[in-house]
């Protein structure tokens, strides 16, 4: 759908540094509040108040003395793990937050966010040669354990490591072939970087914007959309546009999924998605001549959209969503042009309404 949408080599690289700083800020469902001072540099210029919620909600508004309201919602919050126990040979066993296989974590480094600072530790289980024939080989999240290098727990707890603690795996952000990237939290903070892009486009034409404008990063989706239950309860918008990733063919999925990288976003069609708000959104891309993908989803999927749609005796709900590969690993991977794409979709939408 859509045109070419020949994206500019600075257009790129923007959106590449803008991904890599909301990446390299642990986000993981509950530390949300470490991204508020990012969030604030790198908002603050385009938009008329940034505020933070008593939730770490993030809501940025540009024009808010417009009598009608829209928002673009975000999550900011990240899968990672939390200290379950630490045994007295100093082996700590870790619980996920959000959604995880267990298979993604073994052999992998993680970052142990202690109350002196990150510490990195490894994750292991029985080794395949070790384990007996009745025990299934699939690997279950109580199968891991964390091995920081300490003798004991006196060792851990010198470390600042302490039951409770967050972790996170510890995977770099890494450019790969064109204007493809890979690295963890792209769910979904590549959301949020397209939002950002976004506030940007909008503020260059904000004579033109007509309403007011909420760029929102909301907390807590990964354990169950909590923090856009509070933001559309709380802001009510006219409509809202929520961005999120979705996953993106790759040989496992022929068939599965039809949506492919570097295609331009995907706009979501079904029950859930009010057809105005997406005729807007498909106009918008036309009247950019940037290119997007459809998506069919009958029964809805589980983003910030459901939690929005219904708050407050319902809101004009649309999704538009990022190609992603390898979803809720270390290695997931988007393409740069379909967050600009993203973003350009995105500011048309809101300098189109009245």
């Amino acid at each position: 759908m859509g045109e070419s949408g020949e994206v500019k080599k600075e257009e790129i690289e923007e959106a590449c540094e803008l991904l890599r700083k909301l990446v390299e800020v642990p986000t993981v469902t509950g530390t949300e509040a470490k991204a508020g001072e990012i969030l604030k540099e790198l908002l603050s210029p385009y938009v008329d108040d940034f505020q933070t919620d008593e939730w770490f909600n993030h809501v940025s508004r540009l024009n808010p003395e417009a009598k009608r309201r829209i928002a673009f919602v975000a999550h900011i919050d990240q899968i990672g793990f939390m200290i379950k126990s630490i045994d007295d040979e100093g082996f700590l066993k870790i619980e996920q937050v959000g959604g995880w296989d267990a298979s993604v974590p073994y052999g992998q480094r993680i970052l142990i966010l202690g109350k002196k600072g990150p510490v990195l530790g490894v994750v292991g289980s029985v080794p395949p040669h070790l384990r007996k024939k009745e025990q299934s080989k699939e690997i279950k999240m109580e199968d891991l354990f964390v091995d920081v290098g300490a003798e004991n727990r006196e060792e851990v707890e010198k470390l600042g490591i302490e039951v409770g603690n967050y972790a996170l795996l510890s995977s770099g952000f890494s450019r790969l072939s064109g204007t493809r990237v890979t690295g963890m939290a792209f769910d979904d903070k590549a959301g949020v970087a397209s939002i950002i892009l976004a506030a940007r486009r909008v503020s260059e034409r904000k004579g033109d914007l007509k309403v007011e404008l909420d760029v929102v990063a909301t907390v807590q989706e990964e354990i169950g959309l909590r923090g856009a239950s509070m933001i559309g309860y709380k802001l009510k918008p006219d409509a809202a546009i929520v961005v999120d990733v979705t996953h993106a063919v790759t040989p496992p999925t022929k068939g599965k999924v039809e949506i492919k990288l570097g295609k331009g976003p995907a706009i979501a069609v079904g029950p859930v998605y009010h057809p105005t708000i997406v005729e807007k959104l498909r106009s918008a891309a036309e009247e950019v001549g940037v290119p997007y993908q459809i998506e069919p989803s009958p029964r809805g999927t589980g983003t910030d959209t459901w939690a929005i749609q219904v708050a407050r005796g319902g809101v004009k709900t649309a999704l538009l969503s990022i190609p992603l590969r390898y979803m809720h690993s270390g290695v997931e991977v988007a393409d740069l042009s379909d967050i600009v794409h993203a973003s350009k979709i995105l500011a048309e939408f809101a300098l189109s309404m009245s």
